[in-house]
């Protein structure tokens, strides 16, 4: 990580610095939202990245990135947030667009500050204790996106779809990341 780190931060290795601002959706279209089962489609996860384009082959690019997500729907006694090392790589479609495809190794942490929370659970309610200590889990998902230039390339748009657990192919979970990205 250390050294993925120093080429991100080293100008002579680099061929576009770019920063990035968006939302992280964990569990898309299987966390349930409200009390009638609806399931999530869209958050506001505020996301910040900084990124790479190191040129490997004819169209393909090796772009690793380091970002950091902090949840903002989070219950009362806790703290929600994660940090990405995203390996992935563009193959280059057409001047304006990319198609990205690689993983991603997350470290998710909750901060725990004790208390009780109650829940709906089935057709009645539990209380649920909420963790009175930090909890990190670490688990790698398999990306696919697309990054949209505009602006003569100063700026894009992009989307990622990360799948959980692709190694089992029934009852996939997915996260996707939106962002706006400005590049250098």
């Amino acid at each position: 990580m250390l050294f993925l780190v120093l080429i991100l931060l080293s100008s002579t290795y680099l061929h576009a610095e770019m920063y990035a601002t968006g939302t992280y959706v964990p569990y898309f279209l299987k966390a349930q939202v409200n009390d009638d089962g609806e399931h999530k489609k869209f958050e506001l996860n505020p996301y910040i990245g900084l990124s790479t384009q190191i040129h490997v082959a004819n169209k393909e690019y090796f772009v690793p990135e380091l970002g950091y997500s902090y949840f903002l729907n989070t219950p009362e006694g806790m703290r929600r947030e994660v940090v990405f090392l995203h390996y992935n790589f563009a193959h280059v479609i057409t001047n304006n667009w990319l198609f990205r495809y690689g993983l991603t190794t997350h470290w998710y942490r909750v901060v725990g500050l004790g208390g009780t929370k109650r829940l709906k659970n089935g057709d009645s309610y539990k209380t649920f204790k909420n963790p009175d200590k930090t909890e990190t889990s670490y688990f790698t998902t398999l990306n696919f996106g697309s990054e949209y230039f505009i602006n003569n390339k100063k700026y894009s748009l992009r989307f990622d779809l990360n799948i959980m657990g692709f190694t089992e192919f029934a009852d996939k979970e997915q996260n996707y990341l939106l962002t706006f990205n400005f590049y250098r």
